[in-house]
C-alpha cells in the first residue's frame, strides 16, 4: 500500500509537533490504513537512510525513527511515513524481497544522492536493481520551482537563476543506477499549480502544512 494525504486531511508536520500530536496524527493514519505500527522520521533535508523493524517499536503504534530522510523496512504491518510540501516523496519497492522504502528528496537530498542510498538499503548486498520499482510522488514541478546559483551549482549549472525539475533529476539518477525506465513512474501532480488540493510551502509563502506520504505491506 502506498499513497499520500491531501490538505483536506490536515497537517502531518513532525518538526514542531508534540508526542501527543504525533500519536494522534500518525497513530490515527496507521490505524485507518490497517497497520499496527508506523515509522516516522524527523526529516532534516539530508540524505541519510535508516532500516527499521517492528521490534524496535516496543509495541508502540508510532515509532520515531530519528533524524533521517529515508526509511526502509522488510517487516509487514509496519507503515513508513514521510512528510512533504513540495519535496519529492520517493516510494521504493523490492518485489522479490518484499521490502519497501520511502525517502524525502528535496534539492539537498537529490544532490546528496538519497535515491542511491535508499536503493542500497532496500536491496542489500545480494539484491537486484531489476527487482525494484520506484515511484516519484506529488511534488513541485519544474515550471514552478525556480532556484538560484548555489542550488543550481549542485546540479552542474552555472546559471544565476533557473527552473529545477527535482523529479526529472531523480528519474535520471534512477536510470544511471541501472533501473529500467519501465520500472520508474512519476506522479503528474504538482503541489503548487496542480488541480488536487495539496500542501505547498512555496505557493503558501511558507505557511503550508505537511502531507504524509506512506508505504508498507499489511500483515495480511
Amino acid at each position: 500500500m502506498s499513497g499520500i494525504t491531501t490538505s483536506e486531511a490536515g497537517t502531518f508536520s513532525v518538526s514542531m509537533a508534540s508526542g501527543d500530536e504525533l500519536l494522534d496524527a500518525y497513530g490515527g493514519l496507521a490505524a485507518d490504513l490497517g497497520f499496527s505500527a508506523i515509522g516516522v522520521p524527523r526529516q532534516i533535508h539530508g540524505a541519510e537512510v535508516r532500516t527499521i523493524g517492528r521490534a524496535a517499536s516496543d509495541g508502540a503504534r508510532v515509532m520515531l525513527a530519528g533524524r533521517v530522510d529515508g526509511l526502509v523496512t522488510m517487516d509487514r504491518g509496519l507503515l513508513l511515513a514521510s512528510t512533504a510540501a513540495d519535496c519529492v516523496p520517493v516510494h521504493l519497492l523490492d518485489v522479490r524481497r518484499r521490502a519497501v522504502g520511502l525517502v524525502h528528496a528535496g534539492w539537498r537530498g537529490v544532490a546528496g544522492e538519497i535515491l542511491a542510498r535508499g536503493l542500497d538499503a532496500l536491496i542489500g548486498p545480494d539484491g537486484r536493481t531489476a527487482d525494484v520499482r520506484v515511484h516519484m510522488g506529488p511534488a513541485i514541478c519544474g515550471a514552478c520551482y525556480e532556484v538560484d546559483r548555489p542550488v543550481l551549482a549542485q546540479f552542474g549549472s552555472s546559471a544565476e537563476r533557473e527552473q529545477l525539475d527535482l523529479r526529472g533529476a531523480l528519474v535520471r539518477q534512477a536510470l544511471d543506477l541501472g533501473m529500467s525506465s519501465s520500472n520508474v513512474t512519476v506522479s503528474t501532480h504538482c503541489t503548487s499549480c496542480g488541480v488536487v488540493d495539496l500542501h505547498s510551502h512555496r505557493a503558501s509563502g511558507g505557511e503550508a502544512g505537511r502531507m504524509a506520504a506512506f508505504t508498507g505491506f499489511m500483515d495480511r
